[in-house]
């Protein structure tokens, strides 16, 4: 069989430039707060790439590496629009719980872990957001954009630096360091593990006779097909009430086709 994965993209760029391209323009002018909305939701997914992204310093980004999904960005991206939408006052406290501690920290097991996705998310969804000064990170290049068309955001996006700085994510910039150092051995692994290899002593035999001779053995090792003439005479007597010999018979015919594999 084949399996298809949806996986993020690589890079804080990319991955939020993924995100609104999911982003419809009637569903990003819908909203009856237009200018809370927009900022927020560029916020949200501002988030949502850090959170993943953050993955790449190994421990350094999280105790664990959470397997977040799109699906949690489009939960709380709904959850956002029919809170601005229904309440008079922006609810910040009520969409930081809901977004950090429910749809994403719902799973986040580790309780470091889980006070710094509440850390990061405070940074983004606060009062402050709505001011166009307001910096992301410590970085002057992140910001949420102005209030504008979906296009304007686009625009903002494609002139976002391609490599990323440690800082945006709140780390220290060696910790490109450890990223690079865990990119390589990655690489090397994958080069290693798909290098011919020779087996250990005086053989010399390569993996393709390795698996031959051991799938011969094997099948030297398999038994004989079952024969059902052979089997204790009151085994089979009477099949219409004889419940242990139907069960038998049905279990050498599904043994005896997997041994003729």
């Amino acid at each position: 069989g084949i399996k298809v994965t949806n996986e993020p993209p690589r890079g804080l760029k990319n991955n939020i430039n993924r995100t609104f391209n999911e982003v419809s323009e009637e569903f990003y002018e819908s909203c009856t707060k237009p200018k809370a909305f927009k900022k927020m939701l560029f916020s949200l997914a501002f988030f949502h790439a850090i959170i993943l992204e953050r993955r790449k310093f190994g421990a350094i980004g999280w105790n664990i590496p959470y397997e977040w999904m799109n699906s949690d960005f489009e939960t709380s991206k709904a959850q956002l629009k029919m809170y601005l939408d229904e309440q008079k006052l922006i609810p910040y406290t009520a969409l930081n719980y809901l977004v950090a501690e429910i749809n994403y920290g719902g799973r986040v097991t580790d309780d470091k872990d889980n006070r710094l996705i509440k850390a990061l998310l405070a940074q983004y969804f606060t009062p402050q957001i709505l001011d166009d000064d307001y910096k992301l990170s410590s970085l002057k290049e992140y910001y949420a954009p102005s209030e504008g068309k979906l296009g304007d955001v686009m625009e903002y996006i494609a002139n976002l630096p391609m490599v990323d700085d440690p800082e945006v994510f709140g780390l220290h910039p060696n910790a490109s360091i450890t990223f690079q150092q865990k990119t390589v051995k990655e690489v090397m692994d994958t080069i290693l593990s798909v290098q011919p290899r020779l087996a250990g002593g005086g053989s010399k035999q390569t993996p393709e006779e390795i698996v031959t001779n051991l799938a011969a053995e094997i099948e030297r090792k398999m038994p004989k097909l079952m024969e059902k003439n052979k089997a204790h005479e009151e085994t089979f007597k009477d099949k219409r009430l004889n419940c242990r010999g139907v069960f038998i018979g049905q279990e050498i015919d599904r043994f005896n086709k997997l041994l003729a594999v």
